[in-house]
C-alpha cells in the first residue's frame, strides 16, 4: 500500500505540474494516437517456495524446494487512441521471464519401517518462471512544452503467469528419488500505474521514458501467494500519428 501511495503522489504531482507548464506553454496540437516500444528491467525479486505431499508406503511422502525468481530484462508495447480531449484508452504488452534454479529436501517413508523417513537432497537447474501481463489503460496527457510531454496511466493489467518447478519420483522399494521438471500456469488480474516522460525529435517520431507498477497475486497448484510483476522501468521508440 505504501508503494502504491506514493506512486499515487507522484502522478498528482506530476499531472499538476504538466497542467500548469501546458498554460503556459504553446503546445502542438495532440496526437491522435500512439505506438511506444520500450526494453527496461523488472525490479522486483522473490522466492518460490513449493510444498508437495503424496502417499507412499502407507505413509506421506513430503517434498519442499524454494528457487529465487531476480530482476531482469523486460519487453514492453503499448499502443492507443484518443477518444475525449487529453485522454486516451490504451493496451499495452509486456514480457518477463527468468530460468532459476531449486533446490529442498524430500522426506521419503521407508518401506519396511514405520515412522523412520530418510531426508533426500533435491536439486533442479534452468526451471522457467514467465510473466506475460496486459495492460488495460486510461491515459491522460500533460503537454510541457512543444517537444516534451508527460504522460499518466492507470487501468487493470492481467497476468498469464508459467512457473516450472521440481518433481520427484521414488523407484518402488526405496527411499531414493528422481527429480523431474512439472510446469503449473495461471492467471491473475492485478491493477497497475504508470508514469512516462515523452521527448519528440519530429511530430511523428521520439524516445522516452517509463516507470510502472503492475503487480498481481495468483495461486499455483503448488505456490500459494505468489506475487507476480513489480516496478517496471525502461524507455524506448515513441512514435505519434
Amino acid at each position: 500500500m505504501m508503494i502504491t501511495t506514493r506512486i499515487l503522489i507522484l502522478a498528482s504531482v506530476t499531472a499538476v505540474a504538466g497542467s500548469e507548464a501546458s498554460a503556459q506553454v504553446p503546445a502542438a496540437p495532440p496526437s491522435m494516437g500512439f505506438v511506444n516500444i520500450n526494453v527496461g528491467a523488472q525490479a522486483a525479486s522473490r522466492s518460490v517456495e513449493v510444498n508437495q505431499t503424496f502417499p507412499l508406503y502407507g505413509e506421506t511422502a513430503r517434498v519442499t524446494t524454494s528457487e529465487s525468481v531476480g530482476s531482469g530484462a523486460l519487453f514492453d508495447i503499448s499502443g492507443g487512441y484518443r477518444v475525449w480531449r487529453t485522454v486516451t484508452a490504451a493496451i499495452g504488452f509486456s514480457n518477463f521471464s527468468k530460468s532459476n534454479d531449486a533446490t529442498g529436501t524430500a522426506l521419503i517413508p521407508d518401506p519396511l519401517v514405520t515412522n523412520r523417513p530418510a531426508t533426500v537432497a533435491v536439486s533442479q537447474t534452468g526451471l522457467h518462471h514467465g510473466e506475460h501481463a496486459v495492460h488495460l489503460q486510461a491515459l491522460w496527457l500533460f503537454p510541457v512544452t512543444n517537444e516534451f510531454d508527460v504522460t499518466v496511466a492507470v487501468g487493470p493489467s492481467i497476468f498469464s503467469v508459467t512457473q516450472e518447478i521440481t518433481s520427484v519420483s521414488v523407484p518402488p522399494g526405496t527411499q531414493t528419488v528422481a527429480p523431474s521438471v512439472a510446469s503449473e500456469s495461471k492467471t491473475a488480474v492485478g491493477a497497475n500505474i504508470q508514469v512516462d516522460g515523452n521527448y519528440m525529435v519530429t511530430r511523428r517520431f521520439g524516445a522516452g521514458v517509463f516507470i510502472r507498477y503492475a503487480g498481481a497475486k495468483v495461486d499455483l497448484p503448488s505456490v500459494a501467494d505468489l506475487h507476480v510483476g513489480g516496478f517496471h522501468i525502461g524507455g524506448g521508440l515513441r512514435v505519434r500519428f
